[in-house]
């Protein structure tokens, strides 16, 4: 069962990829060790600087041990830039001349931890930020140029066309933004073209109806979309009630909430809105993601434009800052929609919730910035380039320290926060009391393609509750109100038990529920929709496993790794596929189709290569997967979609399969071509869920069941039927005691994180 999505970036099928340690590894340091021809590599990279035409310098480049040649490197970013710094942000650019990649990053974009003495605030953030939306992956890389070191550096994955097809499907063609103007807040304006009202940044305020309105303001990256933006911005300033038909609104709501509690004003909050992109999804709705965090925890200092003279902000301003700003003002739009809307609003306030408890109140902040300031300690004292000294560094995380490059309070990062979440703690929303999310059943527990599911759950204290529910990753939540009225499935009326049914495609169904009262909302899952629950369909045959990343998984039979879908016979008997078809193409659902005389038997496994190689003896489909993600349909000989698997970016050697084999939902697991799924379902695939971190005793049991979680972190703990009924859902560090004497006997699936990680048994 998938029960959220994680967004992996590896390699593109039609690119040279090499890679050993993990580009983005949070628990290691990269090691990147540039050579130049030149001697005066750094006179030539300030020129190509100031010219201002993105020229780069020449160079190989080896990364981790691997080595790559023809790389075009340049200089970057902008006000931690400087000729005279003995250190400048730098972007590395391995496909300059030829198409080669590190684990699918075809760009390393560097910082030089300039604006920042902890030489935490980015790679921190980020990391905060991917538990809740897509955002940059992000750690540290020693840099060597010429032999000799450089300096520690902050490793931050690069927002471009890759990045958007990796996260959400995305193609280069969509309309993509660089939300980040041309000039700053404390230079003169630029005068709006004729016609044109004055802008603030990109913060999707409506300038006027002629494209150059918003030159200044947002770079396209795209061939066109221009008038795309437009009309997003039009449809906040005029019809902001309609502001969920042009954004993914819930992922807008996200990125507010993050910027607030960490106080980011160098983002859409601050003085001039900034230091995102957007791009617009094939379902018609922008989505957002943030960029350039060294300034979070209260570094940039402006949340609006200031005054001559303005000193900078004292620390309580930061830890006091408003939640809600932005609600009353025309230039943040997006803001101002959102907290005008009593249900966005209560959302809003549900995810600053989720984030405070996840991150802050149970000190998981302080002891991950920690583990930081220990893995590049040692690094940063031998860094004769660092703008700060090393006592400073490690002074920050507690502590104020006057920022020798910009002269301004870095406040520590500990003080602010904890005034911070005191602040936002005594607030009258933040204490209102949520609903109660209990229980819930999806009836039947596995649906066939094109039938209703009727999903309850209990609810208490609550006045309204929805289903927010989806077919796959491509499309948006759309939010269906449940009822406790006694006719939506529901049991009796007024029991609180909360019904409602809807469709579920070939695909299967992703959802979760929200419910609020005159005072708060509440999420289940608490991350969605950024996390959500998972219900996989059954049918005589499905689709049960695919690999879209096969390198040294599998051969076909002339011994070349090659793409390979796995298919499944749920029934007791032999059936026929010939005249059946697959294909990545909605628009063309015949694009390969089965050969007479293919049949795949009763309980067994069907393998067929989608290589795109037709000539290869044995079943080899017409096209092959995009390992950046895309979608594999089963068809029957009516042209009717029977399965449909639509998958994100694809890791090496991973596949999806069904959890539990046949039935489930997908998830990444452990490669079992042309076998059994179940044993691998309780295998994590990542090296960070580890199954030793969790220890799960008497097992079997009849009575109650302990999760004694051995990691420091908070960890989620799910048990799971094999069809998919998740019967508790848990987050807790230590201990946890769980009775199971009112549930049926039998297997059931325990997951951590997301991932499956052991099987317990309920016996009576």
């Amino acid at each position: 069962m998938r029960l959220f999505i994680i967004a992996l970036f590896f390699f593109a099928a039609d690119a040279f990829s090499l890679s050993a340690q993990d580009l983005y590894d949070p628990a290691n340091i990269t090691t990147i060790e540039i050579t130049f021809a030149e001697g005066n590599w750094d006179q030539l990279l300030d020129d190509f600087y100031a010219t201002g035409n993105g020229e780069r310098l020449y160079g190989t480049v080896k990364i981790n041990g691997v080595s790559f040649d023809s790389v075009g490197i340049r200089y970057r970013g902008g006000s931690t830039y400087d000729p005279a710094n003995a250190k400048n942000p730098l972007s590395i650019k391995l496909d300059y001349v030829k198409t080669q990649n590190y684990d699918g990053v075809e760009v390393l974009k560097l910082s030089n931890g300039a604006k920042d003495p902890s030489f935490l605030r980015e790679v921190l953030t980020f990391e905060i930020a991917r538990n809740y939306m897509e955002a940059p992956r992000a750690n540290y890389a020693s840099v060597y140029i010429n032999g000799n070191f450089h300096g520690v550096f902050s490793n931050i994955e690069s927002i471009n066309s890759l990045f958007f097809a990796n996260c959400f499907q995305i193609g280069p063609d969509n309309s993509r933004f660089d939300c980040n103007p041309a000039y700053d807040f404390n230079e003169p304006q630029p005068t709006p073209p004729f016609g044109c009202t004055t802008g603030h940044g990109a913060n999707l305020e409506y300038l006027g109806s002629g494209t150059a309105c918003y030159f200044d303001h947002y770079e396209m990256q795209s061939p066109a979309g221009w008038e795309d933006l437009i009309a997003m911005a039009s449809t906040l300033k005029n019809d902001p009630a309609n502001a969920g038909a042009v954004l993914d609104l819930d992922r807008f709501i996200w990125m507010a909430a993050l910027n607030s509690l960490l106080v980011n004003f160098d983002s859409y909050l601050g003085a001039n809105a900034r230091n995102y992109f957007i791009a617009k999804a094939d379902n018609g709705h922008f989505v957002p993601v943030v960029d350039d965090m060294n300034e979070s925890f209260g570094r940039f200092p402006w949340a609006t434009i200031p005054q001559a003279g303005d000193p900078q902000p004292p620390l309580g301003y930061y830890a006091e800052f408003d939640p809600f700003f932005g609600g009353g003002e025309d230039t943040k739009p997006l803001l101002k929609a959102i907290f005008n809307n009593p249900t966005w609003k209560r959302m809003y306030v549900a995810h600053l919730r989720t984030m405070m408890a996840e991150m802050f109140t149970n000190g998981w902040m302080g002891q991950r910035a920690e583990e930081l300031q220990s893995l590049i300690g040692d690094e940063l004292m031998s860094d004769a380039n660092h703008f700060y000294t090393h006592d400073e560094f490690l002074e920050n995380l507690n502590n104020t320290v006057v920022d020798s490059y910009d002269g301004q309070d870095a406040y520590g990062l500990l003080p602010l926060m904890d005034g911070r979440i005191a602040y936002l703690q005594g607030l009258p929303e933040l204490q209102a009391t949520p609903p109660a999310i209990g229980d819930y059943h999806t009836s039947p527990e596995v649906p066939t393609p094109g039938t209703a599911i009727t999903l309850t759950t209990t609810v208490s204290n609550a006045a309204t509750v929805y289903l927010g529910y989806r077919g796959n990753i491509k499309e948006v939540f759309a939010l269906a109100q449940m009822f406790d009225d006694g006719v939506h499935g529901d049991g009796a009326a007024g029991d609180g038990v909360y019904g409602a049914s809807v469709p579920v495609g070939a695909g299967g169904l992703e959802y979760y529920f929200y419910a609020e009262n005159a005072d708060a909302g509440v999420f289940l899952p608490q991350r969605a929709e950024f996390e959500f629950l998972s219900l996989g369909v059954a049918n005589n045959v499905v689709i049960n496993e695919i690999m879209a990343a096969n390198q040294t998984t599998v051969t076909d039979q002339n011994g070349q790794y090659d793409d390979w879908a796995e298919f499944y016979n749920n029934t007791t008997a032999s059936l026929n596929l010939s005249g059946w078809h697959l294909t990545d193409d909605p628009l063309l659902l015949d694009k390969w189709t089965f050969p007479n005389g293919t049949f795949i038997d009763a309980g067994s496994y069907l393998i067929v290569w989608v290589d795109d190689d037709e000539l290869q003896a044995g079943l080899h489909a017409s096209f092959n997967l995009a390992a950046t993600g895309e979608q594999l349909l089963l068809v029957n000989p009516n042209l009717e979609i029977v399965d449909q698997v639509v998958f994100s970016s694809q890791m090496a050697d991973v596949s999806l399969g069904r959890c539990p084999d046949g039935t489930g939902a997908f998830t990444s697991i452990s490669p079992t071509f042309d076998a059994d799924n179940n044993a691998a379902c309780a295998v994590p695939t990542n090296d960070v869920r580890r199954r030793e971190a969790l220890k799960i005793y008497p097992n079997p049991t009849g009575e109650f069941v302990v999760f004694k979680n051995e990691s420091l972190a908070e960890i989620r703990v799910r048990l799971v039927s094999p069809w998919g009924r998740i019967v508790m859902d848990a987050r807790f560090s230590g201990s946890l005691e769980m009775a199971v004497g009112d549930l049926p006997a039998g297997l059931y699936f325990v997951e951590v994180n997301g991932y499956y990680v052991e099987k317990l048994m309920v016996v009576r």
